[in-house]
């Protein structure tokens, strides 16, 4: 047990002097990191601007980016050390299924970075901006406050990454249905409950997005089940054959 708790000590204190570097180091390039999330503003010509209303806003957009930043490295580098601790009681078959799944993990990820930077982030700015065009009759200048750029940048991180890792997940769900069509199809309603759920806690606060996306989710869980037993009265079939 002491070896096991000292091994718990170290690696805390890795993940601790992790966390520290990166925040040092962010902090030394930090106004290399706000250029990289200001990049949107290269499609628009040099006029185009931030502003800032008090005096340490700037300085915590600063914080406020290292922090975000830190977190992120930490939160892979926990989950690394987490099945690092772990591997050693583990099966074989075991250690190389979590493996390929932390592998196809850290691989969305990747993606929905790049996916997020390069066509998330812009085409969401310039879906926004260009409701301006449709105001004729009253003069509209926009000038964007850096704080709240920076809310809105980290906002949709957290949604482009949720949902990437989301459309991974549904490649485990067919995986699952496969291997236990029976159980799905008992459990039905069960499934249908966490369906409702999990659209209340995603959709905003009115009934007709909760029952849109139930309503997707059912079908998909739906078209599933009727795929997957298609299949396997297709393969039942070519046995027989």
């Amino acid at each position: 047990m002491l070896k096991y708790l000292q091994e718990i000590k170290i690696r805390l204190f890795l993940l601790f002097l992790t966390w520290l570097f990166t925040v040092l180091i962010s902090y030394a390039y930090k106004e290399v990191l706000l250029c990289v999330i200001l990049q949107v503003t290269e499609n628009y010509n040099s006029d185009f601007y931030f502003i800032f209303t008090n005096v340490t806003e700037i300085f915590s957009v600063y914080i406020k980016l290292i922090k975000f930043l830190g977190n992120q490295i930490l939160f892979l580098y926990f989950f690394y050390h987490l099945f690092g601790f772990f591997s050693p009681a583990l099966f074989k078959t075991e250690y190389n299924f979590i493996d390929s799944v932390m592998k196809l993990i850290l691989t969305m990820f990747l993606f929905s970075l790049l996916l997020f930077n390069y066509l998330f982030i812009p085409l969401t700015w310039n879906f926004f901006l260009s409701f301006q065009n449709f105001i004729y009759f009253v003069s509209l200048h926009f000038e964007t406050k850096l704080d709240e750029y920076l809310i809105f940048y980290i906002s949709l991180y957290y949604i482009c990454v949720f949902y990437c890792q989301m459309f991974l997940g549904f490649f485990f769900v067919l995986n699952y249905l496969n291997a236990n069509i029976q159980s799905i199809k008992k459990f039905r309603k069960i499934y249908y409950y966490l369906f409702l759920i999990f659209s209340t806690f995603i959709s905003p606060p009115d009934i007709t997005s909760q029952i849109f996306i139930s309503f997707l989710l059912a079908f998909f869980y739906e078209f599933c089940v009727a795929i997957f037993i298609l299949k396997t009265l297709f393969d039942s079939s070519l046995e027989a054959n």
